[in-house]
């Protein structure tokens, strides 16, 4: 019934959107031509683009009141984001039409890859700050035939703004509810010709909701919880003549939720100390060389690193270990590319030199490997217009791990505008993502003996094969309709071999298939006196098998009913911002004890934001007022991890196990922000 309820409420302002809703002065149609380079390593309008994807301008980040990367993927149709505060994913977690995609998605800064390296798990999406971004790109779909393994369902593109765009100094600060404090600055200078030069930086730090007051039946009886968390960010890029130097940090300092777990079988521990601090970096030097007007030339050489802050702490099963991993990556590559007329060519090769120590303990010092290995990759991509209104697009990657035999992945997909206000696209391609030894080596629980999980070293690469195909249309002026369908079928999936209660250890093996389908139906409107208006609809349906059993079950975490809206009305100097999702049908682990594989209802939550801009003589003022969730609907996190169990409330406490956490409590902020 609550769920019914909620539904009833969405609807009524999501129409109220529909109605009367959105942003900027740009057409839609000049936003389906909008460049993107990260879809094929080329340029590309958007109108062209065979897989789904989704731009936004520094303008729609501004007017939006967007201070981090996950403000923009909770808004995008067909993404999930949970805020779990899960042992082992470290807060945010992603999911892609149905799959948890935190290791199936690559991040990129400028092209460049920021991600973990090895295969780590990636912790810091909600700590990308985006005051020097320029745009976010992010498409949909098996990417791996250009960018290799862990592309298996899209990328994530991050173009930020040269010294030249900056062309001063940006400063935004901020503070909100729950002891929020945030400062973001970017400062940039075209020194001539041939010189821009930028630097960026963000600090962030902020505190739970207060649990005791809260949630008086879990943690009413405790002393004190403290489960701050914070992080920070660092940007440099330099431009000289056709070559480019960047450096990129961000870190990210998160508790875990066993710091969340008051009936967990340790002494209770609320002052923030079982936490997960990582650091990635990347740094890239990237020649480009312009033969002649037809053909180029690219070159980048980069390093990336990850590390798990050493000292930094966990909690389960009684037990209490420091842990410590870390990986890096040298990477060099070579593309050449084509671009004339129809045809848009693009060849390269990448080579990449790997090394990882796998998380460890003290206490299991045996199961301790550096590993190093090697990746060689050729791959190559055409996009050929066949006629004026049909585009096709096809590549194809070849990738040899050292400790794999090679893999090959392609891609096909088209464009074909059949009449001016109608155009169908679609694609097809496969991927794959090796695993890090994190997978390999892991242990966990092993203060002192390695019983509840042990490495496998016999541990094989995933296979995905994506496929979409969907149709744009505008049937009125300023209006967008979409509807598409998705498929994705996965082999050779990684889960736990669970024994944890039989007394033998567990394992990672290659356990599992999974298939996922569904459809997106959307519609968004611009108004001539500044409102705009989206309605997004996500069903997905997906099912995996448990550990090589013959029955499928549901895809963990992930909902079958999505539904997202957005309602932009700007007036003058203000812009009057109020989003709404709702999600329902969320899937639970098949072993969880106390929901067993059920889908369990969503939520529905609103977020808001009021935009002021007052343009100065040589700056601009601008205050942000914004807040998350905020009806302050409770919805809780249903305990995936396939090492643990829910057990009921007993006399008002959870009498073990993980318990269902309170997420997307609401949260007020005020952001002011002064260029010049």
């Amino acid at each position: 019934m609550n769920a019914i309820k909620s539904l009833f409420w969405f609807l009524i302002f999501a129409q109220t959107a529909y109605a009367e809703e959105q942003f900027t002065d740009v057409s839609l149609e000049d936003l389906m031509e909008v460049q993107v380079t990260s879809i094929t390593k080329m340029p590309m309008s958007l109108n062209k683009s065979p897989v789904t994807a989704y731009v936004v301008s520094q303008d729609e980040i501004s007017r939006k009141g967007y201070r981090f990367l996950t403000d923009i993927l909770k808004n995008i149709p067909d993404i999930h984001v949970a805020n779990l505060a899960s042992t082992e994913k470290a807060g945010v977690e992603i999911y892609i039409r149905g799959i948890f995609a935190n290791d199936k998605i690559t991040v990129l800064i400028d092209g460049n890859k920021v991600k973990a390296p090895t295969g780590e798990p990636t912790a810091f999406f909600h700590t990308m700050p985006l005051i020097d971004v320029k745009q976010v790109e992010i498409s949909l779909g098996s990417s791996s035939s250009i960018y290799g393994g862990d592309a298996m369902l899209g990328t994530i593109n991050l173009v930020t703004e040269t010294g030249e765009g900056i062309n001063g100094i940006k400063v935004k600060a901020t503070g909100g509810t729950q002891d929020t404090g945030e400062v973001q600055v970017a400062a940039g200078k075209k020194i001539n010709g041939d010189i821009n030069v930028a630097l960026s930086g963000s600090f962030h730090h902020a505190a739970s909701e207060d649990l005791k007051q809260n949630y008086p039946e879990i943690y009413g009886k405790l002393d004190k919880v403290d489960l701050t968390e914070q992080n920070n960010n660092l940007h440099f890029k330099g431009n000289y003549k056709d070559l480019t130097l960047s450096y990129y940090r961000v870190y990210n300092n998160a508790n875990t939720s066993l710091s969340f777990n008051p009936a967990a079988p340790i002494s209770y521990d609320y002052s923030g100390k079982a936490f997960f601090a990582t650091t990635n970096q990347m740094a890239n030097a990237t020649y480009n060389l312009e033969i002649n007007p037809f053909w180029q030339a690219k070159s980048s050489l980069s390093y990336e690193s990850t590390e798990l802050e050493p000292g930094s702490s966990y909690r389960a099963w009684g037990a209490s270990a420091p842990i410590t991993w870390s990986g890096d990556a040298m990477r060099f590559s070579e593309t050449i590319a084509y671009l004339k007329g129809n045809i848009n060519w693009l060849s390269g090769i990448e080579l990449s030199f790997m090394n990882s120590t796998p998380k460890n303990s003290s206490d299991v010092s045996s199961l301790i490997k550096n590993t190093s290995y090697e990746n060689y990759a050729v791959y190559s991509q055409v996009n050929y217009d066949l006629t004026e209104k049909l585009v096709l697009n096809g590549s194809i990657r070849m990738d040899a791990d050292s400790r794999y035999t090679p893999s090959f992945n392609p891609r096909l997909g088209f464009s074909w505008q059949a009449f001016k206000a109608l155009r169908f696209f679609g694609a097809w391609g496969t991927s794959y993502i090796a695993p890090s030894p994190y997978l390999i080596y892991e242990s966990w629980n092993t203060p002192k003996d390695p019983i509840y999980h042990r490495a496998n070293l016999n541990l094989q690469p995933e296979h995905m094969t994506t496929a979409e195909l969907g149709f744009n249309a505008e049937p009125l002026k300023n209006n967008a309709f979409k509807l598409s369908g998705f498929y994705t079928q996965g082999t050779d999936i990684v889960r736990v071999v669970n024994n944890v209660f039989t007394g033998k250890p567990n394992t990672n093996d290659n356990l599992a298939t999974s298939e996922t389908y569904g459809l997106q139906v959307g519609d968004a409107h611009h108004f001539e006196n500044g409102i705009s208006a989206d309605l997004n609809y996500v069903y997905t349906l997906g099912q995996q098998n448990a550990e090589k059993l013959t029955q499928m079950v549901a895809m963990t975490n992930a909902p079958e009913n999505m539904i997202k809206s957005n309602l932009m009305y700007s007036l003058d100097k203000f812009t009057f911002r109020f989003t709404g999702r709702w999600f329902d049908k969320v899937g639970t682990h098949e072993s969880n004890t106390l929901y067993k594989g059920e889908r369990m209802h969503g939520a529905t939550i609103f977020d808001s934001n009021v935009h002021y801009a007052l343009p100065l003589s040589a700056a601009e003022f601008s205050i942000d007022l914004g807040a998350t969730n905020l009806l302050d609907t409770a919805y809780y996190n249903v305990n995936m991890n396939d090492n643990f169990a829910v057990i009921p409330l007993v006399g008002g406490a959870l009498s073990g196990g993980l318990p269902r956490l309170p997420q997307e409590t609401r949260r007020l902020y005020l952001t002011v922000g002064l260029s010049y």
